[in-house]
């Protein structure tokens, strides 16, 4: 799992780098290009480039960082520097798009007008296609490698491509006498690069704070009811390292698991987990869940009582008799589960001299006395829990007369 971890982190890598090229070449082109035709909105597309390289560089960091193996010093991994290095980005960009904003304010104000060359049309729209290409690429990668600092970085390169349009569609309608459009397209480009930042902002910090989506959770307890020997879910806190999530599971199960069964249990709800939802990381605790005869019989010798009276007349034995139950007759055969049940038959028998010892918590031995057909016989009787109180071995002994 580390190492499929690191390598879609190496892989991730690449969208990054395919994004600063990107940016280096059109930052450079549009702020050129808006000195030469004094477009205000395509100066401001080209910084919002600007920043976009910083931005990628801190994530491109965040990812080789984040690859580190856990250490003595970082036993979950060095997997948070990733939404850290998306953090790092958003205040990157929160600066630049104070910044054009400011100087764009500063020549409205001004009220200074300026004759646009079209040609920035021509290179705004050129800037939108490539843009447009990195974004399919990006975000496809994204989704590959579960990058969230990438999935960030694409999303950046999403607005670019519409801000870039925008800039091309103002600096056309500039050409009509409309250059207050220009001006109007390059405050529009702010609030974007402003609102990206707030939220690469917001997603970083809320990883970092150990946010989770709680629509994820709803769909991890589901599943988790589903597992098998669950009885209840009782928690199930998630936290994210990057990419990557951590579960911590607090599950009910019946008392009279082993060990070993309640462990294999929960080996069971990690594996589902981690194939069905991707999870990184999942830790199961297991509490004994309250069992329904506890809740409901004060007292346990008379609720065996009960139970041993319809087995002793051929009563709900299907119910009562254990999987492997066997029964020795007064005949000295042995008979077994099958047997007994394709035998049975309603009778009307009472129980005499009950009495009971209990060997464990779950288990109990019940011996009585009954007569039938002039006859007298004592019966042992094994009873066992597995949720539910079953039968799982009857002795019948005929009592000698003396």
């Amino acid at each position: 799992m580390q190492n499929s971890r690191s390598y879609n982190l190496k892989l991730a890598e690449k969208g990054v780098w395919v994004s600063i090229a990107a940016y280096i070449i059109l930052s450079i082109g549009q702020i050129a290009v808006a000195q030469l035709t004094n477009s205000e909105a395509l100066r401001a597309n080209g910084f919002n480039n600007t920043t976009d390289i910083v931005g990628n560089i801190a994530i491109l960091i965040g990812l080789r960082i984040a690859r580190i193996p856990a250490d003595n010093d970082h036993v979950y991994g060095h997997w948070k520097i990733e939404s850290i290095a998306s953090l790092v980005s958003s205040f990157i960009m929160f600066f630049v798009g104070f910044e054009v904003l400011r100087d764009t304010v500063i020549h409205i104000v001004s009220g200074e007008k300026t004759i646009i060359d079209p040609l920035g049309a021509i290179v705004a729209a050129a800037s939108a296609s490539i843009m447009i290409g990195v974004y399919l690429y990006t975000n496809k990668l994204a989704k590959k490698t579960k990058s969230q600092a990438l999935l960030a970085s694409s999303k950046d390169n999403l607005s670019d491509a519409l801000t870039s349009i925008g800039t091309a569609v103002a600096i056309l309608a500039s050409i009509i006498h409309w250059e207050w459009l220009d001006k109007a397209m390059a405050l529009l480009i702010c609030v974007f690069i402003l609102k990206t930042a707030y939220e690469i902002f917001r997603d970083s910090v809320f990883r970092l704070s150990d946010g989770f989506d709680e629509h994820l959770v709803e769909q991890y307890q589901k599943a988790i009811e589903l597992a098998p020997k669950v009885k209840k879910v009782k928690l199930v806190r998630g936290r994210t390292y990057g990419s990557n999530i951590f579960l911590d599971v607090v599950v009910e199960m019946s008392p009279d698991l082993s060990v070993f069964e309640s462990h294999a249990a929960t080996e069971a709800i990690e594996k589902m987990l981690t194939d069905e939802f991707d999870v990184y990381d999942v830790d199961v605790h297991v509490e004994p869940a309250p069992l329904p005869e506890i809740e409901h019989f004060a007292s346990r010798a008379l609720e065996l009582l009960d139970k041993e009276e319809k087995v002793l007349n051929g009563q709900e034995l299907e119910h009562l008799l254990g999987e492997n139950f066997r029964e020795i007759g007064a005949d000295g055969l042995l008979k077994t589960r099958e047997a007994c049940l394709s035998a049975a038959s309603n009778q009307n028998l009472a129980l005499k001299s009950y009495q009971y010892e209990q060997i464990s918590k779950k288990t109990f031995i019940l011996t009585y006395h009954y007569h039938e057909n002039d006859e007298n016989f004592i019966v042992s009787s094994i009873w066992r829990r597995n949720d539910y109180w079953f039968c799982i071995f009857r002795q019948i002994t005929k009592k000698s007369e003396n």
